[in-house]
């Protein structure tokens, strides 16, 4: 008999699965049937009653479900539905919403101490007359 994991239906093996992370096994397999039993692993405790060496050797080697049924097929994917209506909120535009038409734009004077007026604090000045 080589090192094979022993191959069970693919709802014990769910089940199986996850009475392992509930919880610690044994070779007891009276014990652990009662505590499948006891957490609803219905089928994982009647495969285990019917198959008590296969189950002994899978606790050893291990377990894997049966290659019957596909995985992943095109019928697991489910349909696309609509997506859903955006609402949306129309906003002006700050500056033409705030600044009437008939208002000639004036443009900003340039006054600094250094004479340069590429500065920070003349950047600042500059937007604030512009949008203020």
């Amino acid at each position: 008999m080589s090192r094979e994991k022993i191959k069970v239906p693919g709802n014990v093996y769910e089940e199986l699965v996850a009475l392992e992370r509930e919880i610690h096994f044994t070779l007891d397999t009276q014990d652990t049937v009662k505590r499948a039993e006891d957490r609803g692993y219905m089928a994982a405790a009647n495969w285990i009653r019917q198959n008590e060496n296969a189950y002994k050797v899978g606790f050893s080697w291990g377990f894997e479900p049966e290659a019957e049924e596909p995985h992943s097929t095109i019928r697991d994917v489910p349909e696309r539905s609509e997506p859903a209506q955006r609402r949306t909120i129309s906003h002006p535009t700050p500056v033409q919403a705030s600044r009437p038409q008939s208002q000639p734009i004036r443009s900003p004077q340039r006054k600094s101490s250094s004479g340069s007026g590429t500065g920070i604090i003349a950047g600042i000045k500059n937007w604030i007359n512009k949008y203020f």
